[in-house]
């Protein structure tokens, strides 16, 4: 199954993380952050799977990922809550995808010899998982030392459930992409260059990376 897959890797995982990103503006609500959240992180786990197919060591260790979260999501199903120790391991599985992943793709998009719209959709993905990537290293940060970010509804969290992961979810992007509207700050030394290192992420990916795959597209396109 996964080899016929393979060559769809990465329109499923930009798919799975479109919806990650966006399914609350179409199922908006405790629904989509407590039930449909979670399916979609794990099917783009699998989507993950999916995409380091061939590297058979990483390719395991991404499946034991899947089969422990999806017995975490099982869990807090039946139960209808998810302890803070579970939510911690859940938390850890994500970042090391993310971590591992992304660097899959870089290799992958950079390694590659024709540019058509499977490596666009790669490119495009490997960007969204820098920006998740800023988001847990900026959770990281707020949960090992509460109210390192301040501003935005992030002061609204007691009243409004989900509001720190949507909220850092959003200053982790829009950092990235060097907007910076201001709302929401980071207060703390530590914070400030997590700041610093998520707006690089974002520009050394689009400088360096892109830049290579639009030489590539060009070169192709004379010859």
């Amino acid at each position: 199954m996964f080899k016929k897959l393979y060559s769809y890797r990465f329109e499923f995982f930009f798919i799975t993380q479109m919806a990650i990103l966006f399914g609350s503006l179409f199922i908006p609500g405790a629904f989509f952050e407590d039930t449909l959240a979670p399916i979609l992180f794990q099917l783009n786990l699998l989507a993950g799977i999916i995409l380091i197919y061939k590297q058979k060591e990483v390719f395991w260790f991404f499946l034991v990922l899947l089969l422990i979260g999806g017995t975490i999501i099982g869990i807090a199903t039946a139960t209808h809550e998810m302890s803070l120790t579970t939510s911690y391991i859940q938390f850890g599985i994500y970042f090391s995808f993310y971590l591992v992943v992304t660097f899959e793709i870089i290799k992958q998009v950079w390694q590659t010899r024709e540019v058509n719209k499977t490596v666009i959709y790669g490119l495009i993905s490997g960007f969204i998982s820098l920006g998740l990537i800023g988001f847990f290293i900026c959770m990281s940060i707020e949960l090992a030392n509460p109210e390192s970010f301040r501003g935005g509804l992030l002061a609204m969290q007691e009243t409004l459930p989900h509001t720190l992961t949507e909220q850092l979810m959003y200053f982790s992007f829009i950092t990235m992409m060097t907007i910076g509207y201001g709302d929401i700050l980071p207060v703390t030394p530590l914070a400030q260059k997590a700041a610093i290192l998520i707006g690089l992420m974002g520009q050394f990916y689009l400088v360096i990376i892109t830049a290579v795959v639009v030489g590539k597209f060009i070169n192709k396109s004379k010859t």
